[in-house]
C-alpha cells in the first residue's frame, strides 16, 4: 500500500472485489461489461518523448533543476493531497498540486523550512512525516543516516521539530532506502541496502548466525565493489512509530530500493542485479521478490550468491533482466483500467522503463505477468505515488541528474462493474497456513514442533521455508533427533539444513549419516537439489574437518552420477566432488568443457519478454552478449576444478588451461574477463613449483587475447580548448546533424574514454559502462560528467586512499584481498597495474572524493570532433541509432 494511507472499510471492500476481478481474469470467465478489457494494453503512443499505453496521457508538471532544487528521489502524500519530495543530496520540498484540495491554480513548490533532507524514503502518517535519511558523512544539513520523524507541534502548517528515532551506519547508493506503512496501519517497514550495517540490538525472526555459506572460496569482484560486505546483505525491518521495538524480517537482498504491500497484505521488494556478473553462473537478474517473514534471498558478495534453487534462500517471483530498480508502487486507488489497478509498478532507473507486474496467487505466494508500461529516453525513474485524483505522480532524477515531476492519467472510459467470485481460488488457505507458521519464528513453543516438522515437506516452497525458519527458532535439542527418524525425504533434508545452522558438530555428523543413507535414484530432481545443498551446509558449518570416512562416503555416493544429471545438478555435484578433492572427475569434466560449447537459452535471464517488443536502446547490448555467449556451465566447472589438488597430469592441465583461451574470447559483463582471470590465477596456486613457469606462460597466452584498444587510432586535428559544460552543449547542438559514426568511435578511443569505459563490450572496466548512457542522461548531464568528473562519483567507482605507516599513500581500488595483504589497482587507464599492500603497514583508510577520471580529456578536440564523440556516446556505439538519421 504505497500511498501510505490506512485502509478504510470501504477500501477493504473494494480490495475484495478487486481480488474477484483478478480471479475471473485468470480463469478465463467473461461477464458482459461496458468495456472488453482483461489484460495489458498493447498499443503504444508517444507523448513528449515518453511511450505510454494507448488511452493514457502524461504531463511534465515541474522541473526542480530549473529552480535549483536538486534531484528528487522520494515522495509521500499528506492528508490534503500535497506531496513531499526529497532531493537526494539536499532538503525536502512540499508540492501543492492544482485543484480544490490545495486551493491553487498551478503547482506550488515550497522548501520545508527545517534542517532535514537526503531522504530516500518518505511516509506521511497521522500528521507526521517520517523520513529514512541516506546521508554522507559530510553534508550541509549536518545530519546522519537514520530514521527520523518530522512534526508540526504548534499546528501552523509548518514543520518545526525533527526527532532522530534511530541512526544507521550506512550511506550512499546501497544505504538506507525506503519506508512503507503496514496494511493494518500499526507499524512501519523499512528496507536498507547491503552497505548498511544491521544493528546488533534489534530483534530478529531470522536466527542471527548467518554466514557466507559457500563450499568453495569466493572470488570477490575484481573491481572491488562490495568486497568487504559480509552476509547477510540488504535487509528489511519492522518498527513502531517511535522506533522503540525493531524486528528484522528479511535478509539476503542486494540493494532493494523500495518495498510495498499488495492487496492481500503481502510485502514485496524490487531487488537489483550486479550487471558486472553477466554471463557468469552466479549472475542474478533484477527481480520482484515476495518478502515473506524470515526470508533470506541469498545475496553474497562476489561469486558467493546463492543459486535461486537452493532451499536455504527464496527466489524472485519474476525476473526482469538488467536494470537499476528504484520505486515500487502498488496500483490501489489508480483510476486506470482494472488490469492496472491490481499489481505493482516497477521503476527501472537505468533503462528508463516502468514495468507493470500483474500477480496471480500460486500456493502461498504468487506468479507474475510482467509487461512494459511506459518508457523514455532519458527517463531515470526514481519513485511514485497515487494522487487523490487517481492519477499516478512519479519522479525522475537521482545522482544529480535533471529531475522532473510527472502526472500520468487515463483518459479512456473505465469499467466499474463487479465480476462474480469463485471460492477457494485465491491462495488464501495457503497464505493463512504460512502466516500461522510464521508466528513461531518469534515465539518458542515446544508443543508446536510437530506442526512445524509436518510442514517441512509441504508442496509449497514458501511454507517449507517458513517452517524451517520457525523450527530453527525453537530449542534444537527438542527436534534434532528427528533427522534420523523421519521417513519423509524433504523433512529429513530440511531438518539437516536446520541442524547445519543450529546444531553442534556431533549433530551435523548425525545428519550427514542420515542423508547418506538415502537412495539417490529414488529422489526427485528437487529433492536431489535440496540433498546436495544440505550436504554442503553440513560440511561448511562444521567447525572442524568432517570425518574422512563420511567424506569418502559422500564421494562414493555421488561419483557414479557425475555429469549424468541436469545441468544444475551436474554443476553442484562437480562442485561438491571438487571440494572433496575427487581426482576421478578431472578427465570427464575437462572433456565436457572442451566439447560442450552449446549455451543454454538464457534470454529469459537477461531480457523481459520478447526483445522485438522493446525499442533498440533496451537490451541491445545484452543481445550482443547473447550472440557471443559464454558457457556458464563450463565456467562453473572451471571454478570447481581450480580447487582440485590431486590427480592432475601435465596433459590434463594443458587442456584445462587452454580452455581459458576460448573463454576469454566470449562476451559478458564488465568484470567477465577479470573473473575468468581470477579463476585461472586460483588454479595456478595448485600447480607444482617445477611446472609453474610453463603454466603461467599458458595463462599469459590466454590473458593476452585482448583487443588492442588503441590500434589504428587517429589523433584529433584540433585546435582544442578548455571546454565548459555550456560549450559542450553548444558544440553538440551546432554539429549533431552532421555527426559521423566512424569519427565518433575514433575519438572515443583517442580521448582515452575506451581505457576505462566500455561500449557494447569494447573497452576497459574501471569506470561505468556507457552503452546505455543516452537512455539515462541528458546532453547537459553527460557534459557535466566529462567536464567535472569529480562532482558526482558513484560509490562503485570511488578510489580508496591507503595511508601507510611510513608516511606514504597509495590511491586505487582493491581488486583482491587476502588474510594479510590487499592488492590495489593503481592506474585506471591500466587496471592490471597493481600494488600489494601489507595490512600491517596500513595506518588509515579513507575514500577519495576525487574521480579517477581526470578533467580535460576532451580538450584536444575541436567542436566538430567533440560533437562526433558526443553523438557516438548517446547512440551507445550503434551506427543504426536514430540519432544518425
Amino acid at each position: 500500500m504505497h500511498n501510505h494511507q490506512k485502509r478504510t472499510k470501504s477500501q477493504s471492500l473494494i480490495l475484495k472485489l478487486a481480488k474477484v476481478s483478478i480471479l475471473i481474469m485468470v480463469l478465463g470467465f467473461t461477464v458482459s461489461c461496458k468495456e472488453e478489457f482483461s489484460g495489458p494494453i498493447t498499443e503504444q503512443i508517444t507523448i513528449n518523448d515518453i511511450t505510454v499505453p494507448e488511452g493514457f496521457n502524461i504531463e511534465k508538471l515541474y522541473s526542480p533543476g530549473e529552480h535549483e532544487q536538486g534531484s528528487w528521489v522520494s515522495v509521500a502524500k499528506d492528508d490534503k493531497g500535497r506531496l513531499y519530495a526529497s532531493d537526494q543530496f539536499g532538503t525536502i520540498y512540499r508540492v501543492s498540486l492544482p485543484g480544490s484540495e490545495n486551493k491553487v491554480d498551478s503547482i506550488v513548490v515550497k522548501e520545508v523550512n527545517i534542517k532535514i533532507g537526503m531522504a530516500q524514503g518518505l511516509l506521511w502518517h497521522e500528521n507526521t512525516l517520517y523520513a529514512l535519511v541516506n546521508a554522507s558523512s559530510e553534508n550541509d544539513l549536518n545530519i546522519q543516516s537514520g530514521f527520523y520523524k518530522i512534526t508540526d507541534t504548534d499546528n501552523d502548517d509548518e514543520f518545526d521539530t525533527v526527532t532522530a528515532l534511530r541512526l544507521f551506519n550506512g550511506w550512499g547508493e546501497h544505504g538506507p532506502h525506503n519506508i512503507t506503512l503496514a496494511p493494518d496501519g500499526q507499524s512501519l517497514f523499512m528496507v536498507l541496502g547491503n552497505h548498511t550495517d544491521i544493528p546488533e540490538d534489534i530483534g530478529s525472526v531470522i536466527p542471527k548466525n548467518w554466514g557466507e555459506d559457500n563450499l568453495l572460496p569466493v572470488i570477490k569482484d575484481p573491481s572491488g565493489h562490495a568486497n568487504d560486505v559480509k552476509a547477510p546483505g540488504g535487509w528489511v525491518v519492522k518498527t513502531d512509530f517511535e522506533g522503540k521495538e525493531w524486528t528484522l524480517l528479511n535478509v539476503g537482498l542486494r540493494n532493494t530500493y523500495d518495498i510495498a504491500f499488495n492487496s492481500d497484505g503481502e510485502l514485496f521488494g524490487f531487488d537489483s542485479d550486479m550487471e558486472y556478473d553477466m554471463g557468469m553462473p552466479w549472475y542474478r537478474p533484477i527481480r520482484l521478490c515476495h518478502l515473506t517473514s524470515g526470508g533470506d534471498f541469498g545475496w553474497r558478495t562476489g561469486t558467493g550468491k546463492f543459486d535461486a534453487l537452493f532451499p536455504d534462500n527464496l527466489p524472485g517471483v519474476a525476473n526482469l533482466g538488467q536494470g537499476s530498480p528504484t520505486g515500487l508502487l502498488e496500483g490501489e486507488g489508480l483510476k486506470f483500467p482494472e488490469y492496472y489497478q491490481n499489481g505493482f509498478y516497477l521503476f527501472d532507473w537505468s533503462y528508463g522503463t516502468m514495468y507493470f507486474a500483474s500477480l496471480t496467487p500460486k500456493g502461498s505466494s504468487y506468479m507474475a505477468e510482467v509487461t512494459e508500461f511506459i518508457s523514455g529516453v532519458p527517463l531515470p525513474l526514481t519513485n511514485g505515488i497515487v494522487g487523490n485524483d487517481g492519477a499516478m505522480y512519479f519522479l525522475t532524477g537521482g545522482r544529480r541528474l535533471e529531475s522532473a515531476l510527472y502526472k500520468l492519467s487515463y483518459t479512456g472510459a473505465l469499467n466499474n462493474e463487479v465480476k462474480m467470485p469463485t471460492p477457494n481460488e485465491l491462495g488464501e488457505n495457503e497464505r493463512n497456513l504460512r502466516k500461522e507458521i510464521e508466528k513461531y519464528q518469534s515465539i518458542k513453543n515446544p508443543n508446536q514442533i510437530d506442526f512445524l516438522v509436518e510442514n517441512l515437506d509441504h508442496e509449497d516452497r514458501y511454507i517449507r521455508f517458513s517452517s524451517r525458519v520457525a523450527l530453527e527458532n525453537q530449542d534444537v535439542t527438542v527436534w534434532k533427533h528427528k533427522v534420523s527418524r523421519d521417513a519423509s525425504v524433504l523433512r529429513k533434508i530440511a531438518l539437516a539444513i536446520a541442524i547445519a545452522h543450529q546444531g553442534e558438530d556431533t549433530d551435523r555428523a548425525m545428519a550427514l549419516q542420515a542423508l547418506i543413507k538415502l537412495d539417490w535414484t529414488d529422489l526427485t530432481s528437487n529433492e536431489k537439489i535440496d540433498f546436495l545443498r544440505a550436504i554442503e551446509l553440513l560440511l561448511i558449518r562444521s567447525s572442524q574437518n568432517t570425518d574422512e570416512s563420511l567424506q569418502r562416503a559422500i564421494a562414493t555416493k555421488l561419483l557414479p552420477h557425475h555429469l549424468k544429471e541436469s545441468e544444475h545438478l551436474n554443476k553442484e555435484i562437480t562442485k561438491l566432488l571438487s571440494y572433496l578433492d575427487t581426482s576421478e572427475i578431472l578427465e570427464a569434466t575437462i572433456y565436457k568443457m572442451e566439447n560442450d560449447t552449446i549455451t543454454s537459452n538464457l534470454k529469459s535471464i537477461y531480457l523481459s519478454g520478447d526483445i522485438t517488443k522493446r525499442s533498440d536502446q533496451y537490451g541491445k547490448d545484452v543481445e550482443n552478449m547473447l550472440k557471443n555467449m559464454p558457457n556458464q556451465q563450463n565456467i562453473s566447472y572451471a571454478k570447481s576444478l581450480s580447487e582440485v589438488k590431486s590427480g592432475w597430469t601435465k596433459a590434463l592441465r594443458e587442456r584445462y588451461f587452454r580452455w581459458y583461451n576460448r573463454a576469454l574470447k566470449k562476451s559478458g559483463g564488465k568484470q567477465y574477463a577479470n573473473f575468468i582471470k581470477a579463476i585461472q590465477r586460483k588454479a595456478l596456486d595448485n600447480v607444482p613449483d617445477e611446472e609453474r613457469a610453463y603454466f603461467e606462460s599458458l595463462s599469459s597466452e590466454s590473458m593476452n587475447q585482448q583487443v588492442d584498444l588503441m590500434k589504428d587510432v587517429r589523433m584529433p586535428d584540433g585546435p582544442g580548448k578548455n571546454y565548459t559544460v555550456a560549450a559542450v552543449e553548444k558544440a553538440f547542438t551546432e554539429n549533431k546533424k552532421d555527426a559521423n559514426f566512424a569519427n565518433g568511435e575514433n575519438f572515443y578511443r583517442a580521448s582515452l574514454c575506451v581505457a576505462c569505459h566500455s561500449i557494447k563490450g569494447v573497452g576497459g572496466n574501471s569506470g561505468p559502462e556507457l552503452t546505455q548512457i543516452g537512455t539515462r542522461f541528458s546532453i547537459k548531464d553527460i557534459a557535466e560528467a566529462i567536464v567535472n568528473p569529480s562532482k558526482t562519483v558513484s560509490d562503485r567507482y570511488r578510489n580508496t586512499i591507503y595511508h601507510l605507516t611510513n608516511g606514504n599513500t597509495i590511491r586505487g581500488r582493491a581488486v583482491e584481498e587476502r588474510d594479510d595483504e590487499i592488492m590495489v589497482s593503481i592506474n585506471a587507464f591500466s587496471p592490471d597495474m597493481t600494488s600489494t599492500i601489507k595490512k600491517s603497514d596500513i595506518a588509515k583508510v579513507e575514500e577519495s572524493s576525487q574521480s579517477a577520471m581526470p578533467a580535460g580529456l576532451i580538450n584536444s578536440l575541436n567542436e566538430k570532433e567533440l560533437s562526433d564523440l558526443m553523438v557516438f556516446l548517446i547512440a551507445g556505439g550503434d551506427e543504426n541509432n536514430k540519432i544518425y538519421n
